[in-house]
């Protein structure tokens, strides 16, 4: 009996850190927009910026939400990078960056630091309460969309790397 006590009580720890240890390594379960639905029509205001996906319709556009604080995030910066690297000289192909910081200068020394090069960057300082990270239900970081042309979700993923090969079958 003191066996099954024990190994009740030990289940009953383990789950709730079996979660938590999980929530650090998110996949595709994290995104909850599903592919095929029309991205989200979202007007971001801050003070000095606003954030319309309709503004690019016509173009394909990788939108990733990210934070400087997550380490994640930053190591998946590394591999955006790379890929607009590969495609800044299209101009069908759009990059844009959301973040979910709190710091408007860690937010500016991580784009800095991670070399991203694009001019589309977003942040209200709002964490998780920003409206857009609310219309695109973002609950982790990193988490990255590809819209095509038309405002369609063609894919959502914690990976920017499994979007690579979809933004070439994109352009055709």
């Amino acid at each position: 009996m003191k066996i099954t006590k024990i190994t009740i009580i030990s289940l009953l720890m383990i789950i709730p850190l079996f979660y938590f240890i999980y929530s650090f390594f998110p996949g595709e379960s994290a995104a909850k927009l599903k592919t095929g639905v029309t991205a989200p029509d979202t007007v971001f205001i801050s003070e000095k910026d606003t954030f319309d996906i309709a503004k690019y319709k016509g173009k394909v556009v990788l939108l990733n939400f990210w934070a400087s604080w997550s380490k994640s995030s930053r190591l998946e910066n590394k591999n955006l990078v790379r890929i607009y690297q590969k495609y800044k000289t299209n101009p069908k192909v759009v990059f844009v960056s959301i973040s979910l910081d709190t710091d408007e200068s860690s937010w500016k020394a991580a784009i800095e630091e991670d070399e991203m090069t694009w001019t589309a960057h977003f942040c209200d300082f709002k964490k998780y309460e920003s409206p857009v990270a609310k219309a695109y239900q973002i609950s982790t970081l990193p988490m990255a969309y590809l819209i095509d042309k038309t405002g369609t979700i063609v894919k959502s993923t914690a990976k920017s790397q499994e979007i690579e090969s979809e933004i070439d079958g994109l352009l055709k």
